[in-house]
């Protein structure tokens, strides 16, 4: 579960920096982050843990969770300034 885990965060960072607009990283954020993600998906598999696998892998993946979310955030900020200087040169 770790690996998958891993390879999950490396393809969400991989998917956010190819990003060109919102709208792909909207997608992007349901894929990874919504209610039918990839990482919640994982949060889900947890209960076959033993229980004492799953504090941490609980921890691992709330990690990658709010990596991925920063990531998210930090491409969609970049995508509105880019427009937003666009618009200030036309």
């Amino acid at each position: 579960m770790k690996e998958k885990l891993e390879a999950i965060k490396a393809a969400a960072v991989n998917a956010v920096k190819n990003a060109a607009d919102e709208k792909q990283i909207e997608e992007l954020r349901v894929a990874y982050l919504g209610k039918k993600g990839e990482l919640t998906a994982i949060l889900k598999q947890m209960g076959g843990l033993s229980p004492e696998e799953r504090p941490k892998m609980g921890q691992l993946v709330n990690e990658a969770k709010s990596y991925v979310e920063g990531l998210v955030s930090k491409k969609r900020e970049e995508i509105k300034q880019k427009a937003t200087e666009l618009k200030l040169k036309a």
